[in-house]
């Protein structure tokens, strides 16, 4: 565990304006904190200081357990246990001296001694509620039912507290997000949540699936941090799946070209490259995916998405060769699915093509369905049928039967099968049907019958079976 998941665990009591004579105090703890870590916790170095120290707060727990903590902050952990122990010491029923223990054992990941410490501070200062929060901290992912049981004792003692609030940021830290967004949703005002529990409670919206919960809290997050440019980032992208591919256009370009340290990822990228490429705007949308392999090399499916965009440009030459290479790199992982994209470019080239270009791209896609059934058995069936449709569309006269060997071979790879799905029989039907026309349309009546008989097996009402069957 890190040092500042602990030391900074009370960061929402933190953020409570303090009383006068407390800050007083916390401005003489930052003094001689910066005495003691700059002396790197050297006692005869910070001797007379310390002296002076201690006569005006011999008797005041936050300043001894604040000298405490600048001893462990700079390495010197023997004094800070003297000054939790004399923090203490000046008030039992103050939880600094308890909770400055919690925090160096809790530093250690020493968790169960840390969780004993800030349960005794909640002991002896059950109104102090840093104790009930470093707890809760310190056990969310160990037991984050605890945890929370922790925080619902913090409420009873002060009913102002954001428990909710607490208790939902507890669950997503353990990833029970379920949990999360019940306690979440029972927050009133959002807006008066610190920006990165706020931000917690959308991305968590988000993640389970829950997109316009996940929009309104983005847009009030702008409202309230407009300098947090992750809700910028959580408004893109929930109107990226709501396809509000406009405003999903415009929350990106906030984005990207805010001035913070919020670093830009893949995922930012490739979803900006999709909204850009619902918007027709191809040629943004390829510098988007191009930044996604500057960002990722490994990242093979950005070759398909570029192709696509191509496709959309009618680029077919582009879009093969990219297609081609997210093939190469796929390599043993790809199956016939990932091939069959391939052969979907080149069908849609026949769109608005010549004949020569139909009949070209035809071919190419043949091609694709000819190494599907080589190199993948189990699709064989499927490249073979595909076959049949293609070589028909080649040439639609079904006397000269451009289409036969492949429905023949269909029919002898599907037929034995005791399992046929309803979509192998209306394809066994198809299949029947064009040998049986085929047949009559070159006077082997005999044969034809043979066809129109099986034909009837699987469409029974077929009209054309029928009147073979009545010749």
């Amino acid at each position: 565990m890190k040092t500042i998941k602990y030391v900074l665990a009370g960061v929402l009591v933190l953020s409570t304006a303090l009383p006068v004579k407390a800050q007083n105090v916390k401005a003489q703890v930052d003094a001689i904190t910066k005495v003691v870590v700059d002396a790197k916790g050297d006692v005869k170095a910070t001797k007379d200081a310390v002296k002076e120290f201690t006569k005006v707060f011999k008797k005041d727990p936050q300043a001894l357990a604040g000298l405490g903590r600048a001893f462990f902050d700079g390495g010197n952990e023997a004094e800070a246990l003297k000054y939790a122990d004399m923090a203490i010491k000046a008030n039992k029923n103050s939880a600094f001296g308890y909770l400055l223990k919690g925090d160096m054992a809790a530093v250690k990941d020493q968790a169960g001694e840390a969780a004993m410490w800030y349960q005794t501070a909640t002991q002896f200062d059950p109104k102090d509620p840093t104790g009930y929060v470093k707890y809760a901290r310190v056990y969310q992912k160990v037991d984050p039912k605890g945890a929370v049981e922790m925080l619902e004792k913090l409420r009873q003692v002060k009913p102002d507290y954001p428990v909710d609030a607490a208790a939902g940021y507890m669950y997503s830290n353990a990833n029970k997000l379920k949990s999360a967004m019940e306690y979440y949703d029972k927050v009133k005002d959002v807006t008066k949540l610190d920006d990165y529990i706020l931000s917690d409670y959308a991305t968590t919206a988000f993640v389970m699936e829950q997109y316009e919960k996940t929009l309104d809290l983005a847009k009030k997050g702008i409202q309230t941090y407009p300098d947090f440019n992750h809700f910028n980032r959580l408004a893109f992208y929930s109107n990226n799946k709501l396809k509000n591919y406009g405003e999903a256009a415009q929350y990106a370009e906030k984005m990207f070209n805010k001035k913070d340290t919020l670093k830009f990822t893949v995922n930012d990228y490739q979803n900006y490259g999709d909204v850009l490429y619902n918007l027709d705007r191809t040629e943004e949308a390829i510098k988007a995916y191009k930044m996604v392999q500057e960002l990722d090399p490994s990242k093979n499916e950005v070759y398909k998405l570029i192709s696509d965009v191509y496709t959309k440009k009618k680029d077919y030459e582009n879009a093969v060769t990219h297609y081609n290479k997210y093939l190469e790199l796929l390599g043993d992982q790809g199956n016939a699915n990932h091939l069959r994209g391939l052969a979907d470019i080149y069908i849609e080239q026949m769109d608005g093509a010549d004949e020569a270009g139909k009949l070209a791209a035809l071919k190419k896609a043949d091609q694709v369905y000819a190494d599907m059934e080589t190199k993948y058995s189990y699709a064989a069936d499927y490249a073979v049928y595909q076959r049949a449709l293609l070589h028909y569309q080649m040439n639609t006269d079904m006397k000269k039967g451009e289409a036969k060997p492949y429905y023949e071979k269909y029919i002898s790879l599907v037929e034995p099968k005791a399992d046929k799905t309803a979509g192998d029989q209306k394809k066994l039907a198809t299949a029947y049907q064009y040998l049986a026309v085929h047949a009559i349309q070159n006077d082997r009546i005999a044969e034809a019958k043979e066809y129109a008989a099986k034909l009837l097996q699987y469409k029974p009402d077929d009209e054309t079976a029928k009147q073979i069957m009545d010749l």
